[in-house]
């Protein structure tokens, strides 16, 4: 690993000599910016599929040049030309730049949702980022004294991407977002730290042209190998992704998601273990393999599709939902945990606001393969019989923030203005580790060991200066203090971030 982040390190810093354009990706950092392309994809602006991040600039910025102005209503044309102004910042010529984040908190954070940096009570950090025509970069290093995992020094963020025809090749550590979900991914989202990995994935989103295909409208896909380098049960065990976007119809967005543990120690990594986990013959009653002898399996998946319905209504809005399976049957996801969810935009005081209702459960359903045994659908999804450490990375969930038997309900209201920033109310409803129990010989729920209901809601405000860069602050109130496995969460805390570029 060390020598994996020397050699990124020495990379990016070899290509500080060329001509600089910025960065092509959209990340999972921005809630506010999201939010604006969400509206957009509600109005009809934006056509091309938006619900896989890290995005790419291309498909954003050619949808927004063929939209007729005046075919947008009016109430609209803010956000339009904020995007729009936002990435030809980002794509530009020669528009190279640094930034320097400090975030303060009287907590680590608990929860961790779309738009979300900071992780620690304390952070400093740095990045410099460009790209020329065929390569891009960022460098970031990020401090956090006292870090709640002892990691006080990460490179989270960090990458190097060559740009060919219309496919990017990066490695690096980016933060990933699988699903139309603000508050949840069931199957990979920015809760746990980004895995350090390969990644390829397509740039601009074209329909096929072939007509067998071209029914599929615009797509994207994306996929990755990384390498889960924490204390796990299995050292060094691989992760593996791979994702398909595409809009059938103007208003219909389906993503279809799998990620998979593979090898490590101990563990088959030759090519017909890695065969078999790409055709889905990983159960141990299946094909060669032996529920006596777990040695061959070749590893543990997870597959799902999520569909997002962007009707043409009077109120712009969205209605989506994602299903994950930890098992399948028939070649189809089995035991699934479910997401819902709806967005819809208001126009408040000439202001366009997001609404955003969600609930996530992440117990599954099913009758665990076996009709004369009673099956709860608890510690199921994120856990396995020996990928031990399960569906984790450095104690946080690699899917929802909310682990394992666990229930989420989420209000977000966000908007902004040209005079006061930006602006975000949010209200959360959860239920952690609903049954109180772990499997045994598992790492279990990374939050907490029993049952543990509890409110909090949330006000944020970003404001942006001329000089001084950004600041943002948010107070938080839970209904009562929570004691989890790591830390002592109060009811009542306040954060503070300032970035500014240069």
């Amino acid at each position: 690993m060390r020598n994996f982040k020397r050699a990124c390190v020495s990379a990016l810093f070899s290509m500080l000599a060329l001509p600089l354009l910025a960065e092509p990706f959209i990340k999972t950092d921005d809630l506010w910016l999201r939010a604006d392309i969400e509206t957009l994809a509600n109005i009809g602006v934006i056509k091309s599929p938006v619900t896989t991040y890290p995005l790419t600039w291309g498909p954003i910025l050619k949808d927004l040049s063929e939209a007729k102005l005046n075919r947008i209503p009016e109430a609209y044309h803010a956000t339009y030309f904020r995007v729009l102004r936002e990435g030809r910042n980002e794509t530009g010529r020669n528009n190279v730049y640094s930034e320097i984040r400090v975030s303060a908190s009287q907590e680590n954070e608990l929860f961790r949702s779309f738009g979300d940096e900071a992780r620690n009570k304390r952070e400093v950090s740095t990045r410099s980022t460009g790209m020329t025509n065929h390569f891009a970069w960022n460098l970031e290093v990020t401090l956090a004294p006292d870090s709640i995992d002892g990691d006080d020094k990460r490179f989270d963020g960090s990458y190097i991407a060559g740009i060919g025809g219309n496919w990017i090749l990066s490695l690096g550590q980016l933060e990933k977002w699988w699903g139309p979900g603000f508050k949840h991914s069931i199957i990979l989202s920015n809760n746990a730290k980004p895995i350090p990995a390969i990644n390829f994935q397509r740039n601009y989103s074209e329909p096929f042209e072939t007509p067998l295909l071209s029914w599929m409208g615009p797509w994207t896909f994306s996929s990755f190998i990384g390498l889960l380098d924490d204390e796990r049960t299995i050292e060094n065990a691989r992760l593996l992704g791979l994702t398909v976007g595409f809009r059938p119809l103007d208003s219909l967005e389906i993503g279809l998601r799998r990620t998979a543990q593979w090898g490590g120690e101990g563990r088959p990594e030759n090519f017909d273990s890695f065969l078999d986990l790409v055709i889905g013959l990983d159960n141990c009653d299946e094909g060669e393999l032996n529920c006596a002898d777990p040695s061959s399996e070749p590893g543990n998946q997870l597959a799902g599709i999520d569909v997002t319905w962007r009707p043409n209504w009077i109120v712009p809005s969205a209605l989506y939902f994602q299903t994950v399976g930890e098992d399948e049957a028939g070649y189809m996801p089995s035991k699934k945990a479910w997401m819902y969810g709806l967005n819809f935009q208001l126009i408040a005081f000439d202001v366009p606001t997001t609404i955003n209702l969600e609930f996530a459960n992440t117990s599954v359903d099913g009758d665990g393969n076996n009709n004369d045994t009673f099956f709860d659908g608890y510690n199921i999804l994120y856990e396995h019989h020996i990928y031990r450490t399960g569906y984790r990375y450095n104690h946080r969930s690699i899917g929802s923030t909310i682990d394992n038997d666990s229930e989420g309900l989420s209000l977000n209201v966000f908007f902004t203005t040209a005079e006061y920033g930006s602006f975000e109310f949010s209200f959360n409803k959860v239920k952690l580790n609903q049954d109180s129990d772990d499997r045994d010989n598992s790492s279990g729920h990374s939050l907490t060991e029993t049952n543990l209901s509890f409110s909090e809601s949330e006000l944020r405000w970003l404001y942006t200066t001329d000089y001084f860069g950004s600041f943002e602050i948010g107070l938080l109130r839970r209904n009562k203090s929570i004691d989890l496995r790591r830390e002592l969460f109060e009811s009542n805390s306040v954060n503070f971030t300032w970035l500014t570029k240069f």
